[in-house]
């Protein structure tokens, strides 16, 4: 029953595509795919953490998280595409140094704002629509 239980497992977490991303365009869109995939990533944590953090009960949730991410990236390229290249490039020409990336974050975090209605929630960086957690 365990091996199983094991394969089914195997298989359900292999049946959703991966994300073939660089560490620095997850870098420049983790504050708002934080926020696009709120819902789904709660529950996959709340999920891990009754299991006492055994993923295997969580696969289902950890596939919604997956497919979350997927469509998150897909609305990106579709309304945001330019701002959001732009800010990965830098991120990726700086060491991932968000304070030489300011210009370009702002752009972003204002095209995901006016097209996807989402800013990025995370008080942490310092442009006009994500705002600063050290001046609030």
């Amino acid at each position: 029953l365990g091996i199983m239980a094991d394969q089914a497992a195997y298989k359900l977490a292999t049946s959703i595509e991966d994300l073939p991303l660089t560490s620095a365009v997850l870098t420049a869109g983790a504050r708002h795919m934080g926020e696009f995939c709120a819902k789904e990533n709660k529950e996959f944590l709340k999920c891990k953490f009754e299991a006492q953090g055994d993923p295997k009960p969580c696969l289902e949730k950890g596939v919604k998280v997956t497919t979350c991410a997927l469509e998150f990236f897909k609305q990106l390229q579709q309304n945001c595409a330019a701002a959001f290249t732009a800010q990965w490039k830098c991120l990726d020409e700086n060491n991932q140094m968000f304070e030489r990336c300011r210009s370009t974050q702002a752009v972003l975090d204002q095209c995901m704002l006016d097209k996807l209605n989402l800013n990025g929630q995370f008080k942490t960086y310092d442009t006009p629509t994500s705002g600063s957690s050290y001046r609030d």
